[in-house]
């Protein structure tokens, strides 16, 4: 069951988030592992924004999701849906988190 998080991306500016996943309380080994993630303005949408996603410590469970500046300066402002999907060593996928992505417009190009 994916984990319910919402997010915050102000245009023109850069994000970076890190999760660490546990399993009832125990840090998951991430080795050979594989995590993806996309932003769309809504469920319909036919194109997404993905994130870059990176595991940042297989065995220290940590992986973290990633949008440029210059990624988030083409987005419109709004409350856009994305997720994130873990793929294992056998290519099983899991939807680890969904949510809102408030898309918020800023001052400063």
């Amino acid at each position: 069951m994916a984990a319910d998080y919402n997010i915050t991306v102000h245009i023109n500016a850069d994000l970076q988030r890190s999760f660490q996943l546990k399993e009832d309380g125990v840090i998951v080994d991430l080795t050979n592992y594989s995590v993806a993630g996309a932003l769309k303005e809504n469920f319909r949408a036919t194109t997404s924004i993905p994130f870059v996603a990176n595991i940042t410590s297989a065995v220290g469970g940590l992986f973290d999701i990633q949008l440029t500046d210059v990624t988030t300066a083409a987005m419109d402002p709004g409350t856009w849906v994305y997720d994130i999907v873990l793929t294992n060593p056998s290519g099983v996928k899991t939807r680890l988190m969904q949510g809102n992505a408030f898309v918020l417009q800023g001052v400063t190009p």
